[in-house]
């Protein structure tokens, strides 16, 4: 297929073969990483705005005047800044977002990342803001958060409350890490996507970080994971045509297609698509408008599934913490997915599920973190005392520092030892550290609470 963003699509066959360009050899594989966590100013404690003289507006304009960062503006407002294959983002509640490059190895993601460490935390010491490393936003209401003056998040504020209860607390109170990854050929991208869907809910529940809300515990190990499950059915969640064999790009493809579309971008300008699916669009066009295939992949962009394809798979199911956190996530999942075997052995250990228990599964992880309940297919319905997520998670581990010995990365398994030693000592997720440190004295000292999600733990990544 050609690569031209004005290529047109007149029928749905013109996208055959767009996720097959995708593939790369096994030479050029990578691993990518996204960050997000939310601004706080350190005096007040309350939410880092977009404009003023302490916001993430000027924290930007400070990246490009003092550090050599190229702006990105929209409106004339500066939205986001970039520095080489490094992008920095604004999400709509103003979390500040990392893209980052393409990575070989684990030492070049923490080169970028502590790079961009520096520079974020000169920046916005100066300006009295600490950066939290969370999966929700713990501290303030929903309605004291300010959102991003970019009219793309204005289209879906207005479109997703009425297609879920939690949209806005989507956009504006949750944070998460992502990991990326590539493909070969279709066997592999499917044979990845279907790893990674079933184990979502168990590094959803290793990575839990989001207990608390408003300043008090919100019941949850995993809001941010809680948040999404009720955002918008059409795009969010585990997708079933992923465990059905024989599943390959054509269903991805449908799958998308059948998606209300939020808008479409012309001139530089964002027209609300009030639904309609891509698949419509194709037939019957939105207004004088027809697709082309920047319109495509800016629809792509707009699903949000835990595994999103697009020509790389992204795997959505973390909740954000401290910087260790992004490389133990890339660690973990680069084991497990880079590996055939190491794959295949992880996917058996959720294989058996039918598609309503990896739902309540996920449900439940949200609620429990590792003390989620598996379900019965896993535990021989005995009618004992159900076996734990967290009897799943050091398998897991292991099976994801055996992917990485077998690629010649013994080294990044280090990046593991942490998640080891969670479990070990019982807490088996951030969350459960965190509310015990709410009791033992941070919920009486918000200062302090801001202080420790604000850690940037530089030391323990070099």
């Amino acid at each position: 297929m050609k690569n031209d963003a004005d290529l047109p699509i007149n029928r749905a066959a013109d996208l055959d073969g767009y996720f097959e360009a995708g593939a790369k050899p096994r030479e050029r594989w990578g691993v990518g990483l996204e960050y997000e966590r939310f601004g706080v100013l350190t005096d007040t404690l309350t939410p880092v705005p977009y404009e003023g003289e302490r916001s993430v507006g000027t924290l930007l304009l400070r990246l490009v005047g003092d550090h050599g960062w190229e702006p990105h503006e929209e409106d004339g407002r500066i939205l986001g800044v970039q520095r080489g294959e490094t992008r920095i983002t604004l999400e709509p509640g103003c979390q500040m977002e990392l893209s980052g490059g393409v990575h070989h190895n684990l030492d070049a993601m923490l080169r970028e990342l502590l790079a961009y460490i520096e520079d974020v935390e000169t920046a916005s010491t100066a300006l009295g803001i600490a950066f939290l490393g969370v999966g929700m936003q713990p501290l303030a209401p929903l309605d004291r958060i300010p959102w991003i003056p970019k009219r793309r998040y204005a289209i879906m504020r207005d479109y997703l409350p009425a297609r879920g209860r939690r949209g806005h607390v989507m956009m504006k109170q949750t944070a998460c890490i992502q990991a990326n990854i590539d493909y070969s050929s279709e066997a592999d991208a499917v044979d990845k996507m279907r790893a990674a869907m079933g184990l979502s809910p168990l590094v959803t529940a290793l990575f839990a970080n989001s207990p608390l809300t408003e300043g008090t515990p919100n019941g949850l190990m995993s809001a941010r994971a809680w948040a999404w499950r009720d955002t918008d059915p059409d795009r969010c969640g585990l997708l079933p045509f992923v465990f059905r064999k024989g599943t390959g790009f054509a269903d991805y493809l449908d799958y998308a297609l059948d998606v209300p579309m939020f808008f479409i971008v012309r001139e530089g300008g964002y027209i609300p698509a009030g639904g309609l699916t891509f698949r419509r669009f194709i037939r019957e066009g939105l207004g004088k408008e027809r697709p082309t295939r920047a319109d495509f992949e800016l629809h792509l962009t707009t699903l949000f599934p835990e595994v999103r394809l697009k020509h790389y798979i992204e795997l959505r199911g973390a909740d954000s913490g401290d910087p260790s956190a992004c490389l133990a996530l890339a660690a973990l999942w680069k084991g497990l997915l880079y590996d055939e075997s190491s794959r295949d052995e992880a996917f058996a250990l959720v294989r058996d599920m039918t598609f309503g228990e990896r739902n309540r599964l996920l449900d439940d992880v949200c609620r429990l973190g590792p003390e989620a309940p598996l379900p019965a297919t896993l535990t021989g319905g005995t009618g004992a005392r159900p076996a734990l997520v967290r009897d799943l998670l050091g398998d897991l581990l292991r099976l994801g520092r055996r992917g990485l010995d077998s690629q010649d990365a013994s080294a990044e398994g280090t990046w593991l030892d942490r998640l080891e030693r969670r479990l070990a000592d019982g807490s088996g997720c951030p969350a459960r550290r965190l509310l015990d440190e709410w009791e033992g004295g941070l919920r009486r000292d918000p200062g302090r609470l801001v202080r420790e999600l604000g850690r940037n733990t530089l030391s323990g990544l070099l």
